[in-house]
């Protein structure tokens, strides 16, 4: 077993033990305004939309970033077996 192949699977088998501490949506929690505070001026409506467009393009960029490694490694494995 290659370098790389022990590195995906020890990068596999470690993803279980951060699942505890992700959260569903990147930046849900930079949209809802805190419940401990006192002033309503704070509330700034725009936050809700900036937190959704930044969790949809962060989701977008590691599905392209995905697919695009997976792309190269079978273009380079062709590449390789001819």
């Amino acid at each position: 077993m290659n370098l790389f192949a022990k590195f995906l699977l020890a990068l596999c088998l470690s993803l279980p033990l951060a699942a505890s501490t992700a959260s569903a949506c990147p930046l849900c929690n930079e949209a809802i305004p805190e419940a401990n505070s006192v002033a309503e001026s704070d509330h700034d409506p725009d936050r809700l939309s900036n937190a959704y467009n930044y969790s949809i393009f962060s989701v977008l960029g590691i599905m392209f970033s995905l697919l695009g490694g997976v792309g190269f490694m079978i273009y380079r494995s062709h590449k390789n077996a001819v």
